[in-house]
């Protein structure tokens, strides 16, 4: 892949990539380095000459990776405080994050990543399949077990 390839991706895919960790994370600034991030990777990656969704792909899952990476260390850092500490009920935005902090730390890579894909970046299962590299099928079911991994946190949303 030439550095014009690269400049080309980076140019039409920063923005979304950056506006995607953004939704995941709630902060401009980390969203802003991931983004970055994944770029650099992708002219450290050295992919051959491939079409142009191979690509595009390798981009929202190397973003997610590196989302998921920061939100589990995250979660190791900052404790999150149960959900009756907080003295009044916070945007949902907020509240989702705070759920998703909860669960980065333990739900599977695999599970974790489908969700993300489908419920926070709005890719549909197809899409998510193309991604991920997966069937539609397991998308289904990565959703399915993530769904009832945090079936419990979801009544804790307002």
């Amino acid at each position: 892949m030439s550095a014009a390839d690269i400049d080309r991706l980076y140019r039409r895919f920063f923005p979304l990539i950056r506006q995607k960790c953004r939704r995941m994370l709630g902060d401009f600034d980390t969203a802003q380095d991931l983004a970055q991030d994944t770029f650099v990777r992708l002219w450290r990656a050295r992919l051959p000459e491939q079409d142009s969704r191979r690509v595009t792909a390798w981009i929202y899952k190397t973003a997610t990776h590196l989302a998921i990476d920061h939100l589990r260390a995250k979660s190791v850092r900052d404790a999150v405080p149960p959900s009756d500490a907080v003295a009044q009920p916070p945007e949902v935005g907020l509240e989702a994050r705070r759920v998703l902090l909860r669960v980065a730390k333990d739900a599977p890579r695999d599970e974790l990543e489908c969700a993300l894909l489908a419920r926070i970046d709005g890719l549909t299962q197809p899409e998510a399949a193309e991604v991920l590299g997966v069937s539609e099928r397991t998308v289904r079911r990565l959703l399915e077990r993530f769904d009832a991994r945090t079936a419990h946190l979801r009544g804790e949303l307002p």
